[in-house]
């Protein structure tokens, strides 16, 4: 029986870090094979799912996000106050490439959970140019390795966590004077 299996937990709200830490900025590190399924990790990717789910705005979340510098992501999408329509879509992506770039970038409204917060903690929005359609290569829960095509809102958000592993945020790729407040985005969006 697989180590995590017995070691199973109740998962935990995790605490986010802001955009003033260190650990924002660091290239994450890459998992092997024996880390994804070990039970630290295993705890570590069930609580940021448990996070996502009980945060009323994000559409996904880095390990770095919440102090851990480990090359995982996960893209969470679920209806929100500023987009109640959203079809709900989870995916784990550990130590994620895109490995390929289809068309133009587009812009799409973005937030992050880490950065530019207003002042009632909800993440300002921008637009923010990506590509509509990646392939990406990376690792599953399981530690099997996965290829695929990705378009739409859950390539924007892949590129968004992508970029969290690499150090970058999203108010690196904008002029910060674009941004507004959550409240604004959720009236534009209805």
């Amino acid at each position: 029986m697989h180590e995590y299996l017995n070691h199973r937990r109740q998962p935990e709200i995790l605490e986010l870090v802001s955009e003033n830490s260190p650990v924002l900025r660091e290239q994450c590190r890459r998992l092997t094979k024996d880390e994804i399924l070990s039970a630290e990790i295993q705890n570590l990717i069930d609580d940021i799912k448990f996070t996502c789910s009980e945060k009323k705005t994000g559409v996904g979340l880095s390990a770095n996000q919440v102090g851990k510098p480990v090359a995982i992501s996960v893209v969470a999408i679920k209806p929100t106050p500023g987009r109640p329509n959203l079809e709900p879509f989870e995916k784990v992506c550990i130590n994620t490439e895109i490995t390929e770039t289809f068309g133009e970038k587009v812009p799409l409204w973005e937030g992050c959970q880490s950065t530019a917060l207003d002042e009632n903690g909800e993440p300002a929005m921008a637009k923010v140019l990506r590509y509509e359609k990646v392939r990406i290569k990376y690792f599953d829960e399981s530690g099997e390795e996965q290829e695929e095509i990705v378009e739409s809102l859950v390539a924007h958000v892949i590129q968004h966590e992508t970029d969290h592993l690499n150090g970058i945020l999203f108010t690196d790729l904008i002029d910060k004077a674009d941004l507004i407040s959550y409240q604004e985005f959720s009236k534009l969006e209805k």
